[in-house]
């Protein structure tokens, strides 16, 4: 059985990721718009960027299965799609880096783990799993 046979098996699982993840993201984007004030708050910062942060994860999860739901890509195509998200997320945790440095923010090693680290471990995950998929390893998928 050849990778794109593989894929395919994988397009339920994937297709219930994407729902649940649209789900999610809907649902946050309507409690943040009913709570913006509250949010928006110079005194909330930390509340602020917990909500962007989770609004960014879910997108990344929704993009990612809507991916590999796409029919007949193949393995290249899919491989300069994950590296894009992974790019784009390297940015984005850069660009929070910069802000809360600019500020002076100065968190907590476990808030440091928490808001750089995993992220920035979920590029390198993209990133393994694109050179995987690249090749054909379909053990790149789990």
């Amino acid at each position: 059985m050849g990778f794109d046979e593989h894929i395919l098996r994988w397009q339920p699982f994937f297709t219930t990721v994407a729902a649940a993840s649209a789900t999610l993201v809907g649902l946050l984007f309507v409690s943040l718009s009913i709570n913006r004030e509250k949010i928006a708050g110079e005194s909330n910062r930390a509340l602020s960027r917990l909500a962007w942060r989770a609004f960014s994860d879910f997108l990344l999860v929704l993009l990612i299965a809507l991916f590999f739901l796409i029919p007949e890509q193949g393995r290249l195509a899919l491989t300069v799609e994950l590296f894009a998200l992974a790019v784009l997320r390297l940015r984005w945790l850069m660009a929070q880096i910069v802000s809360s440095a600019r500020i002076g923010q100065k968190p907590a090693a476990m808030d440091l783990v928490r808001e750089y680290l995993l992220p920035a471990l979920t590029v390198l995950g993209l990133v393994v799993a694109g050179v995987g998929i690249f090749h054909g390893n379909i053990l790149a998928v789990y």
